[in-house]
């Protein structure tokens, strides 16, 4: 992979990590403003359908954040390996990646064909 190549990567990955940084904190803010106020507006009484649909809020943000931070923990380790020249080399069989493929999913860790085989099992 030539260095422009490689810079592009780098700022797509870039790109894509403050997007999540951003979205995780937004998650972050709109649970504790949750939190203080105990997921409704002050004074207003608690029902219980209330409290099932703030519940349920606060474990989608949860869900949402975990999944945010694993998609951020990937891309941290794409722009590592951008660094160590091993971007673009499947983790497992140690190919290549395809280069569509890099672009659709630039923290790609696996090809293609070591993806679908994770998939099936």
């Amino acid at each position: 992979m030539n260095k422009q190549e490689k810079e592009k990567y780098k700022k797509l990955l870039i790109k894509e990590k403050i997007r999540i940084l951003e979205a995780i904190g937004a998650l972050q803010k709109g649970s504790l403003e949750s939190s203080q106020t105990g997921g409704r507006s002050p004074g207003v009484p608690n029902h219980l359908a209330e409290l099932a649909s703030d519940n349920f809020e606060k474990n989608l943000d949860l869900d949402l954040a975990s999944s945010e931070g694993k998609l951020l923990a990937k891309i941290n380790n794409a722009l590592a390996k951008l660094d160590k020249n091993l971007f673009g080399v499947c983790e497992k069989c140690h190919k290549k990646i395809d280069q569509k493929r890099l672009r659709a999913l630039a923290y790609a860790e696996l090809c293609i064909t070591c993806q679908k085989k994770k998939e099936e099992t």
